[in-house]
């Protein structure tokens, strides 16, 4: 079966979950914090928590991205009502921006290097500038370096379920976007990053043990094999993985 991104982003976090908890509560203490901090190399205590909590948040947005892939600015309802839309396109926006901060939050928590080249991509996408201008910016966007705001607005008349249309005031120039297409670009570098992640974990955990790293690393790099086209194959239980080849 084919893997869509947003569903993979769900397959890593959860593998990812389950290998860090296991590591932290591998031992009963009372001092796990302590303990989360020591074994992950982490600056301060508290950033399991803090760790965890994003992971929540990671978890929570993608629900509201699956959604909004399965039912579109319409979303489940018998009735053509404008105001569903403009709560589900103002919804997706802002569930792609607090995802892109979970995201960025756990790689700087686990001090992952380049950030700062991590978070460009995520700025560069066509969703994330549409959320800046749409769902938080809308009446005084500025462009890096430019004194001067922009005004911007969705193009009610041409709302459809997966293309969105919006104008800029200032130029009177429209731009459109396949929200469809942005989202998968937004959820496969969410996947990207995640996967950054659990390789620096791993090879944090497991430092100078390269044949274990190597083999808790084998089950993510079948999820990066997965971004990258493959097919996923599945056992009954619905859970174990049989076998990963390419169309």
């Amino acid at each position: 079966m084919s893997t869509d991104m947003v569903d993979l982003v769900n397959l890593i976090n959860d593998r990812f979950i389950k290998f860090t908890r296991e590591q932290v509560f591998s031992k009963e203490t009372n001092g796990f914090l302590g303990f989360a901090q020591q074994k992950f190399k982490l600056n301060a205590k508290n950033d399991w928590n803090e760790i965890i909590a994003s992971e929540d948040i990671l978890e929570d947005s993608n629900e509201a991205l699956k959604s909004f892939l399965k039912f579109g600015l319409s979303g489940p309802t018998k009735y053509n009502d404008l105001g569903e839309k403009y709560l589900r396109l103002y919804g997706v926006l802002n569930a792609v921006y607090q995802q892109q901060q979970a995201m960025l939050h756990i790689f700087k928590l686990f001090n992952c290097p380049n950030p700062k080249s991590i978070k460009q991509e995520f700025n560069n996408l066509s969703i994330t500038q549409a959320r800046h201008k749409l769902g938080a910016h809308s009446i005084n966007y500025t462009v890096q370096g430019d004194s001067e705001t922009e005004m911007f607005v969705p193009v009610r008349v041409q709302f459809n379920d997966y293309e969105l249309t919006y104008f800029n005031h200032k130029n009177d120039e429209s731009s459109k976007i396949d929200l469809k297409l942005t989202l998968e670009e937004h959820s496969r570098l969410i996947c990207k990053t995640y996967l950054l992640i659990a390789n620096k974990v791993i090879k944090t955990v497991y430092k100078g043990n390269t044949v274990k790293q190597e083999q808790v690393l084998t089950s993510f790099n079948e999820l990066e094999m997965v971004m990258n086209g493959a097919l996923l194959i599945k056992g009954q239980d619905g859970n174990t993985v049989i076998n990963i080849k390419f169309e």
